[in-house]
């Protein structure tokens, strides 16, 4: 585990491997280590990062939950570490940080591997849609400070979280899931997010160019957060060079099914062109 800190608050991140880089960034409400199994296959050939989002995991709450803050916290972490031609791979929150970066920024990316994107179509359609409004135009976030949530409630957000293949592995209870859900003010994040998710429609807008970096599209079909119908009209639009759909995972396919999404990923990689490290060799 490392530290970096950015505008006065720690974000936390795992770092591991030597070669091209890999920055992990996972969904609202998750935490850096859903990643673990493609970190273990992919550290032998790539330089692995897996952050911890500012609000989540053991990082510290940020001084601003919008998607633009997100944006601003992981360009200051590239420059940091001095990374270019770095390759996104992000669920949900994860994915729209990565592809709004990769917009503002796209010589900066050599690739996207975009998990259940997060838009504002996709949000907004989905099965969780009415919770969405209730809480953009409910005075939660007072109550979202001081909440805590019980573990056998936390067990049910997670379970609804997967999809078939998720519960039937029984992974409701896997304590990556589950870690700081029951922490005290652990919901100020989800409930500032949700207040931001207009802003999210641009990337339902937004039509990749001929120099754009190449996209693939990871879809749990039976997702309940977002609407994978929502996100195969998205499709249309980003034109991914790959497109992955799993009939009976959802929100979590990364933990549902590692093998198949490492797998996804591997190949996407390879097909990447070469960077000038591996062309200088």
């Amino acid at each position: 585990m490392a530290e970096f800190v950015y505008r006065g608050r720690r974000v936390v991140y795992d770092r591991a491997g030597h070669g091209d880089p890999i920055v992990f960034i996972h969904n609202a409400g998750a935490q850096r280590r859903i990643w673990d199994d493609q970190v273990a296959s992919l550290r032998d050939r790539y330089e692995v990062f897996a952050l911890d989002l500012p609000g989540y995991g053991e990082s510290e709450q940020p001084q601003g939950y919008r998607l633009a803050d997100y944006v601003a916290m992981l360009e200051a972490f590239l420059d940091e570490h001095r990374l270019s031609r770095v390759v996104l791979v992000g669920n949900c929150l994860g994915s729209a940080t990565s592809l709004s970066f990769a917009i503002g920024d796209p010589a900066r990316v050599r690739g996207l591997v975009l998990i259940n994107p997060l838009t504002w179509n996709t949000v907004r359609h989905g099965d969780q849609a009415p919770l969405m409004w209730f809480d953009r135009f409910a005075p939660l976030a007072p109550l979202a400070r001081r909440l805590a949530l019980p573990k056998a409630l936390v067990t049910l957000i997670v379970a609804n979280q997967l999809g078939p293949r998720g519960r039937d592995r029984k992974l409701q209870k896997d304590a990556r899931l589950q870690a700081y859900w029951t922490d005290r003010g652990r919901l100020l994040a989800l409930d500032r997010l949700v207040q931001d998710f207009p802003a999210f429609a641009a990337l339902d807008e937004f039509i990749p160019g001929p120099d754009f970096p190449p996209i693939c599209t990871v879809w749990g079909k039976r997702n309940r957060i977002l609407s994978a119908a929502a996100g195969a009209r998205l499709d249309r639009t980003l034109c991914p060079r790959e497109r992955l759909v799993l009939s009976d995972c959802g929100h979590l396919p990364m933990v549902e099914d590692p093998e198949t999404v490492t797998s996804a990923i591997t190949a996407f990689l390879a097909g990447l062109p070469a960077t000038e490290q591996h062309l200088s060799r």
